[in-house]
C-alpha cells in the first residue's frame, strides 16, 4: 500500500464534532457543554469593546468637554472588560481546562479498556497494532486537538459573529478592502491546508517510526533486560539502532519543515500585500479629511484585528480538521469489532463431569503467515483424561491449545464444547473453563497471596492458598520470606518486594492456575525453567496438581509425559501420531524416534556425569 496515499476519513467535522460532545455529556463533564455556550457571548462582547473602544473614548473626547461623563465612559469600557475578562479566565482556567484533563483521563481509560477486552487474536495483528498506535499517539498527552474541541467549536461560533461585525465596519469605509483582506487570508489558508494534507498522508510513515522507537526505549530501559545488554554488549547496538530511527524519523520530518518554511514565505508577503495596502488607503482618507480620528482608530483596529481574526480563525478551522481525524483514529479503534460472544450465550454446563472438548477439522494460519501453524486437526477430550501435547519446537502445540482455550478462532472448522461451538457461549463464561500455565506472564505489582488468587486481600481464601503454594513446590521460599505470602512483587514498583528467579516464577504461575480451580487444567512447558529436582517433584505431584480435571500437558520433552492417559503427536503443525507412550514406541513412527534421539542425549549426559 502506497504509505502517502490519502485516507478517506469515515466520520465529517460534523459527526465528530457531535460524537465529542456526546462523550462529553455522558462522561459527567456535562459542565464543559455549559462552559462552551458560557464563551461566546463573553469571547463575542470583548471582541466588541475591543475594536469600539478608542473610537468611543476619542468620539467622547471630541465632542464632549465634561471631563467627568469622559472619565465615567472611559471607566465603564474598563469595567466591562475586566468583567468579561475575568469571566473569561474563569471559565477557561477553572472549567474547560480542567474538564479537558478529565476528558483525556476518560479517553485513556476507555483505550485500556478497549485493548483488555479485545480478542487475543487481534492483539497479535500487525493492522490492529497499527490501529491501536494511532490511538495511543491521539492521547499520548492532554494538551491535543481532540481534547480542546469544545473550545474550538466555541471558537468558531463566535468568528461567525465577528465576521458579521469586521465585515461590516470594512466596507463602511471600502468593499474592495474587505475583498483584499479575505483573498489574502484565504491564499494562506489553502497553503496551510497543504501542510495538514501532507503531514496526513505521511502518518503512516511517522507511526511506523515512532512505533520502533517505542519499542527500543522499552527494550533498553526495562530491568529484566539489563543483564542481556551489559554481559552480551548489546549497548552499541541500541545506541546504533537509535540513530537510524531517529534517522528515519527526522527524514519524515524534514518535508514537513520544508513545507512550513514556504508557508511562512508565502505569509509574510501576503501580511505585506494585505496591510500595506489597507493602512495606505486608510491613511490616504483620514489626511483628504473624509473620516475623523475616531473613524481611523476604528477602522485601523478593524482592519488588523480581521487579518488576526480571519488567522486565528483559519487556524481554528484546520485544528478542528486535525481533531476530526483524530477521532476518527479513535473511533477506528473503538469500533474494531471482537469475533468471539461478549453477549448472550448458552449456560456453561452445571456438571462439569460430563464436559468434553472437541477439533473437527480445525486449521488456523497468523496474520501475514504464508502456511498453517494447525492443520486440518481433529481431536476429542473427555472429562477427567490427562492429555499430553508433544513436538519439537514451532510444531504449533501451543497454537493448538490456544484453539482449544478460545484465544484463537479457526480458519478453518470449529471447536466444541459438548457440542456446541465456541461461539455460541459467552467468551468470559467459556474462560471461566481453563485455568492455565503459558509460557510468557507478566505479574501484578501487589503481593504474592494476591498474585496467587487475584482478588482482594481480604478475599483470599488462606487455607487453599496454602495449599496451592505447597502443591507448586512454593513453601520453603514464602516461608523464608520476611512477610510471607504478603510480600510484595515488581520491585520497580515496590522498593521493598522481592524478585523472584524464572524457576519461582513458574511456580508462581502454577498456583495461580491451581488455585483458579477450574475443570481444565492448561500447562504449556511448566517445567521449561524448573530445575531437574523440581522438574521430578512436579511430576510426582502432577496426579494431584490435576485431580478430578481435565488436562492438557505440553511439552517438548518426551520424557515428561509418561503419566498421561495420551499423547498427541503434533509435527509441522498436524496430528502425526496419537496413543500412549508404549503404544507409540511399539509404532515405531515420529514419536518413537524422537524419544529414541532424546533418550540418547540424556543417556550421554548421565555417562559424562558418572
Amino acid at each position: 500500500m502506497d504509505k502517502t496515499k490519502k485516507e478517506k476519513q469515515k466520520y465529517n467535522i460534523f459527526q465528530n464534532t457531535a460524537y465529542a460532545f456526546g462523550n462529553i455529556w455522558r462522561s459527567g463533564q456535562k459542565i464543559l457543554v455549559f462552559a462552551t455556550a458560557a464563551k461566546i457571548p463573553v469571547n463575542f462582547a470583548l471582541i466588541v469593546i475591543t475594536l469600539y473602544m478608542p473610537k468611543i473614548i476619542l468620539d467622547s473626547l471630541e465632542l464632549s468637554n465634561n471631563i467627568q461623563q469622559i472619565i465615567a465612559i472611559i471607566a465603564a469600557l474598563l469595567a466591562g472588560t475586566m468583567i468579561f475578562e475575568l469571566i473569561g479566565n474563569f471559565v477557561e482556567g477553572k472549567v474547560t481546562i480542567i474538564s479537558s484533563y478529565r476528558m483525556w483521563g476518560y479517553y485513556k481509560r476507555h483505550i485500556y479498556q478497549k485493548y483488555i477486552d479485545t480478542d487475543y487474536e487481534l492483539l497479535e495483528n500487525p493492522e490492529f497494532q497499527n490501529i491501536k498506535s494511532r490511538a495511543d499517539m491521539v492521547c499520548e498527552n492532554a494538551d491535543c486537538p481532540v481534547m480542546y474541541m469544545p473550545r474550538y467549536f466555541a471558537s468558531i461560533i463566535t468568528s461567525i459573529f465577528s465576521f458579521i461585525l469586521f465585515a461590516g465596519v470594512i466596507s463602511a469605509l471600502n468593499p474592495l478592502i474587505l475583498i483584499l483582506l479575505s483573498a489574502t487570508v484565504f491564499i494562506n489558508y489553502f497553503t496551510v491546508k497543504s501542510i495538514r494534507n501532507y503531514e496526513h498522508k505521511i502518518q503512516g510513515e511517522r507511526i511506523a517510526v515512532h512505533r520502533k522507537i517505542h519499542y527500543l526505549t522499552n527494550m533498553s530501559t526495562q530491568f529484566n533486560h539489563g543483564k542481556d545488554i551489559r554481559l552480551y554488549k548489546m549497548a552499541s547496538w541500541f545506541r546504533k539502532m537509535s540513530q537510524i530511527f531517529m534517522g528515519d524519523w527526522h527524514s519524515v520530518l524534514k518535508g514537513v519543515e520544508y513545507k512550513n518554511f514556504k508557508a511562512a514565505l508565502i505569509n509574510f508577503f501576503m501580511v505585506l500585500l494585505r496591510d500595506g495596502g489597507a493602512y495606505i488607503y486608510l491613511i490616504y482618507k483620514a489626511v483628504a479629511g473624509e473620516i475623523n480620528a475616531g473613524d481611523f482608530v476604528l477602522y485601523f483596529a478593524a482592519i488588523g484585528q480581521f487579518a488576526g481574526w480571519f488567522s486565528g480563525l483559519v487556524d481554528t478551522w484546520l485544528n478542528i480538521h486535525k481533531a476530526s481525524l483524530q477521532f476518527c483514529y479513535l473511533r477506528e479503534f473503538f469500533e474494531v469489532e471482537n469475533k468471539t460472544n461478549r453477549g448472550k450465550g448458552i449456560k456453561i454446563p452445571a456438571d462439569l463431569k460430563g464436559l468434553s472438548i472437541e477439533l473437527k477439522n480445525v486449521s488456523y494460519k497468523y496474520p501475514a503467515a504464508e502456511d498453517y501453524a494447525v492443520k486440518n486437526v481433529n481431536l476429542k477430550i473427555a472429562a477427567g483424561e490427562k492429555i499430553a501435547v508433544v513436538g519439537l519446537n514451532g510444531a504449533g502445540k501451543t497454537t493448538l491449545v490456544k484453539l482449544i482455550c478460545g484465544m484463537y478462532a479457526p480458519a478453518e472448522g470449529e471447536v466444541l464444547l459438548n457440542g456446541h461451538k465456541v461461539s455460541e457461549y459467552n467468551i468470559y463464561d467459556y474462560y471461566t473453563l481453563f485455568a492455565a500455565v503459558f509460557q510468557q506472564f507478566r505479574f501484578l505489582p501487589v503481593s504474592i497471596a494476591q498474585n496467587i488468587a487475584i482478588v482482594p486481600k481480604e478475599q483470599v481464601d488462606v487455607k487453599k492458598l496454602e495449599r496451592c503454594i505447597e502443591l507448586a513446590g512454593l513453601t520453603e521460599k514464602i516461608n523464608g520470606l520476611t512477610n510471607g505470602a504478603d510480600t510484595l512483587l515488581i520491585k520497580e514498583i515496590n522498593p521493598d518486594g522481592t524478585a523472584l528467579s524464572g524457576g519461582e516464577q513458574q511456580k508462581l504461575m502454577l498456583a495461580r492456575a491451581i488455585y483458579k480451580d477450574a475443570p481444565v487444567l492448561i500447562l504449556d512447558e511448566p517445567t521449561a525453567a524448573l530445575d531437574p529436582i523440581a522438574e521430578s517433584e512436579m511430576y510426582k505431584k502432577y496426579n494431584d496438581i490435576a485431580k478430578n480435571k481435565t488436562s492438557v500437558f505440553i511439552s517438548h520433552r518426551l520424557a515428561s509425559t509418561r503419566f498421561c492417559d495420551r499423547i498427541i503427536m503434533i509435527n509441522d503443525g498436524e496430528i502425526a501420531e496419537t496413543g500412549t507412550h508404549d503404544e507409540l514406541m511399539k509404532k515405531g513412527g515420529k514419536y518413537a524416534e524422537l524419544f529414541d534421539i532424546q533418550s540418547h542425549y540424556y543417556k550421554e549426559g548421565r555417562d559424562a556425569n558418572e
